[in-house]
């Protein structure tokens, strides 16, 4: 991971029934990232997470003033949650979501749409659809960097996606998979789950055990 980056994590218990028949635990990062003129803030976690950003604020030797920009990989709560309380702490912040999470979000007035392709202080957006309608990934082009949200996450070594009851489109979100592994990222950056070495294989390795299965 990149030395300047820092990962904000919190923990998250979901009781039996939400998500499958038992408990499920599990982490939730967003991201601190330094750019050339401010600091970028990738998902906000769950409500009540403001004070672990700050401190990862802190830790790149940055402050609330120094955010410039928040992009939201989508609209669900674990990843908008601290929204409201970055938004009364900053000044100035563009935030950015893709196309519909604004609505889902409730603010869509506050919040500028980042399209495919658009460049935003260094991070390409890539339409990553089907968890969500409007979900999109991130590209740290000069890193070879992908945050990639809720597109796929990562547990015990490998990747995995998402549960099916959070995913609105399971069709998109697969062809949305593939979009990604033909960008091939040299690292990825995941919502949920510690980076993997050699992403890209294991990505195919996803997607071909469920080619084989079809």
């Amino acid at each position: 991971m990149s030395q300047a980056l820092e990962v904000v994590v919190q923990q998250v218990h979901l009781p039996a029934g939400m998500a499958g028949p038992g408990e499920i635990s599990f982490d939730v990062r967003s991201f601190v990232l330094p750019v050339t003129d401010g600091i970028v803030l990738i998902d906000t976690g769950l409500a009540g997470n403001v004070e672990d950003i700050a401190r990862g604020l802190e830790n790149v030797g940055a402050g609330w003033s120094d955010v410039s920009d928040v992009v939201l990989t989508h609209s669900h709560p674990d990843h908008v949650g601290g929204l409201e309380d970055v938004l009364s702490r900053t000044t100035g912040v563009a935030v950015w979501a893709g196309d519909g999470e604004a609505a889902a979000m409730g603010v869509g007035g506050e919040i500028q749409r980042a399209s495919d392709g658009q460049l935003i202080r260094g991070l390409r957006v890539v339409s990553t659809p089907g968890h969500t309608q409007g979900h999109i990934s991130l590209l740290l082009e000069n890193e070879g960097l992908m945050f990639v949200g809720d597109a796929v996450g990562a547990m015990d070594g490998t990747m995995v996606r998402p549960p099916a009851p959070f995913t609105a489109d399971p069709a998109e979100a697969e062809r949305s998979l593939w979009k990604i592994a033909t960008m091939s990222p040299d690292r990825m950056a995941f919502s949920h789950g510690g980076e993997l070495q050699d992403p890209g294989s294991l990505l195919r390795a996803l997607l071909s055990g469920s080619a084989a299965g079809s």
